[in-house]
């Protein structure tokens, strides 16, 4: 293993909402944690909080991972109860997604941890603003982008339209993780098509991809038991190691 880096951070984003971002996010602060970093976790931006059940809410899920646990607020800049695009959600209340705000509370993250992730809300186009999307504030914060995907049909279209747009906006895609957030039945049709997405993805992405990971139930009986064993998956050790030793 390398040297530990100075303030490493990565930004994951996804082809989609839904795919597997703060799963992933949890499985690599508990990952990088085992390493000896100290991990600093944000999720600047999160839609559909129930207000009588937080406790599911992807930003207090991470914050559960961290000792001593951070405020929810340096987590989440902008927390709203709707279940809809950001944009929609900042409308309807009258606020304003200030991405130098975000940056600003980013870099006092930096400084005060060794690695930071940081967790993007939904796809790479959703919009932030009239004029700003996910794919604005991973440029404003000047990261690379670990892409997280599904393996299910029409996913690699949806991946490889994800990477063009990175590349165009100058954005480096670190990697690519390939995750099942969902139950099918393994029929013989659903395993050639997942086979030839991972397949089609690893050709055509020239990105390193790491996965798939399969549906795990114990994820939706008991979160945290779910992400710790998802830490020990090779898949996601492997990415960790990666992280460490390629990331400046």
């Amino acid at each position: 293993m390398s040297t530990h880096p100075d303030h490493l951070a990565i930004f994951i984003t996804a082809t989609d909402t839904g795919v597997g971002k703060t799963t992933i996010t949890a499985a690599l602060v508990l990952g990088l944690k085992k390493k000896g970093y100290q991990v600093g976790v944000m999720k600047p931006v999160e839609t559909g909080i129930d207000p009588q059940q937080t406790e599911t809410s992807d930003t207090v899920r991470l914050q559960s991972l961290l000792s001593p646990p951070p405020s929810f607020a340096s987590i989440c800049l902008y927390a709203f109860s709707q279940p809809v695009a950001p944009l929609t959600c900042a409308r309807a209340t009258g606020t304003t997604i200030d991405l130098a705000r975000i940056a600003t509370a980013f870099h006092l993250l930096r400084q005060q941890h060794t690695v930071c992730l940081v967790e993007g809300a939904g796809g790479l186009l959703t919009p932030l603003s009239p004029t700003r999307t996910i794919r604005d504030l991973i440029a404003t914060l000047n990261l690379p982008a670990l892409v997280v995907g599904r393996t299910s049909l029409g996913s690699v279209n949806h991946m490889l339209l994800t990477l063009e747009a990175l590349k165009g906006a100058g954005i480096r895609p670190c990697g690519i993780v390939l995750n099942d957030p969902l139950s099918t039945t393994q029929t013989e049709s659903v395993i050639q098509q997942r086979s030839s997405t991972i397949r089609l993805i690893q050709e055509w992405s020239e990105v390193p991809v790491f996965g798939p990971l399969e549906f795990q139930k114990s994820m939706h009986r008991d979160w945290r038991t779910g992400v710790e064993n998802l830490a020990d998956h090779p898949e996601i050790q492997r990415l960790v190691r990666h992280i460490i030793e390629t990331e400046p």
